[in-house]
């Protein structure tokens, strides 16, 4: 008996989605649609010997930063120069394809270039990330790299010497090019920054309280209706062991729920909100209303639980089922990976815990979604030392150096989608200043501009894209 209840676990086991489902917290940054379909041959790859410390001249020690360039627009000596910059994810060479930066490059006869962030991708100051080893990775580090390349990569050659510079970034290098215009301000004559969540928060409820928002002016009250009453079902059905049993089956999972650790309902929490999320962030106009479509139609399922249920299944591909436990998640940043760079970041500059608001929204009830269940991430991954008193000093200081809500920057543009759950810690109802204007979006997420025409896209975001490529002509007139 005991050898068949063996068996039966390890068939199961074998049965189950490996997969471990990571918060929102990190973008990939994948390249425009049909990219792929076009030669790359005039796309170069080459890296640059760069210092792992720019502020310690005693350490002597450097890393390889990759980079790409496309010059099949370039017009010559002193025509400008286009620099993407990469975030927390793999530089791609689709991105010096097409897109609206490679847009931008085609109507100014620009020189592109796509540089990668250390610490990703292939530019590694260590291949083994300890946390020791992750002390050079922040952001100071970052905007000096990109310094340092300008300074002694862009401008020592002479086609550049006299050349104007226009920096593009989205999400997390959206904050980048904005500091670095206040930072570095001599060195780039203007920066378009796409969805930069430029405050540092570490209790962010105003992330999931725009994916609310999204999915009510998107789907209507009928859509909202389903959703809170499948989560405030699956809560309830918490306190019995029947509806124990109900909830493990609705939602797939290969064996039942550790209901005494709170971690674990944190992780559990999370697969409902950060699928949600995830649906939201990606968005293009008319996404998220197929998906109400469904919740109304009962395509999920049958019942509200079973709906939402069934609409994670669908979401994340799931075919058998799979297993919530928090100790996975917290393995998934114990690797050499862009994730477990990503998390440090969190831990040690931004915060940005997407926690469970009190609002009135559908995630309400999930309480165990909170600072602490992020924050103990930090410090099983990374060191007990970045416990919550080290997480909000370090967003503090990120605050205190670089402005906030107001950073003090010319010469930018300020692009926001109004449905991106990111735009909450970004400036989207004014301009910056009269010199750099805000431009927010109905129906448009996240990073929604940086892309090429879509057959989805609203007159809206066109313009906008448009109006960006204009402002930036009159900077390089």
């Amino acid at each position: 008996m005991i050898l068949l209840a063996l068996f039966l676990c390890g068939l199961t086991s074998s049965w189950a989605d490996p997969r471990v489902i990571e918060p929102p917290l990190r973008v990939d940054m994948p390249p425009p649609e049909g990219s792929g379909r076009i030669l790359t041959r005039n796309v170069v790859t080459t890296f640059v010997t760069m210092p792992v410390d720019h502020f310690d001249p005693l350490n002597k020690d450097t890393f390889q930063m990759r980079f790409m360039y496309n010059e099949v627009f370039f017009g010559g000596n002193g025509s400008p120069v286009f620099i993407l910059v990469g975030g927390e994810w793999n530089i791609a060479p689709g991105w010096l394809l097409a897109g609206n930066m490679f847009q931008m490059a085609s109507e100014n006869n620009g020189f592109i270039i796509y540089t990668e962030h250390r610490y990703y991708g292939q530019s590694l100051p260590y291949q083994n990330f300890t946390t020791e080893n992750l002390r050079f990775l922040n952001v100071d580090q970052a905007l000096a790299d990109l310094a340092y390349f300008i300074r002694d990569v862009v401008r020592t050659q002479e086609r550049f010497a006299n050349s104007k510079i226009i920096l593009y970034g989205g999400s997390y290098a959206a904050n980048m090019v904005l500091w670095f215009k206040q930072r570095y301000p001599h060195l780039v004559e203007g920066v378009v920054a796409s969805s930069g969540p430029i405050l540092a928060k570490v209790d962010f409820t105003g992330y999931l309280e725009v994916v609310h928002e999204a999915f009510q002016l998107e789907g209507g009250d009928q859509c909202i209706a389903i959703i809170r009453q499948g989560i405030e079902d699956t809560v309830t059905a918490m306190q019995t062991e029947e509806g124990r049993k109900l909830l493990e089956k609705n939602y797939r999972l290969c064996s039942p729920l550790n209901y005494d650790n709170k971690y674990d309902l944190g992780y559990f929490s999370g697969l409902i909100s950060w699928t949600f999320s995830n649906s939201v962030q990606s968005a293009r106009p008319g996404t998220l209303l197929n998906i109400c479509n469904n919740f109304k139609n009962n395509a999920y399922g049958s019942t509200p639980m079973e709906q939402v249920g069934g609409y994670i299944a669908a979401s994340r591909g799931i075919t058998t089922c799979w297993t919530i436990l928090y100790d996975d998640l917290v393995n998934i940043y114990s690797g050499n990976t862009n994730s477990r760079a990503w998390y440090y970041q969190t831990c040690t500059e931004y915060g940005y815990f997407q926690t469970t608001p009190k609002i009135g929204t559908v995630f309400d009830p999930l309480i165990w979604l909170d600072v602490d269940f992020y924050v103990d991430i930090c410090k099983k991954a990374y060191d007990p030392k970045f416990d919550e008193a080290f997480v909000y000093n370090a967003a503090d200081r990120v605050n205190t150096v670089f402005g906030g809500l107001e950073p003090d920057v010319n010469n930018t543009i300020n692009i926001h989608g109004y449905i991106d759950p990111w735009r909450a810690l970004g400036v989207y109802e004014q301009d910056l200043k009269e010199s750099s204007p805000t431009y927010t979006v109905p129906r448009a997420s996240h990073c929604f501009d940086m892309q090429s025409w879509h057959a989805t896209d609203t007159i809206r975001i066109s313009q906008i894209q448009q109006r960006a490529r204009t402002i930036v002509a009159g900077w390089l007139s």
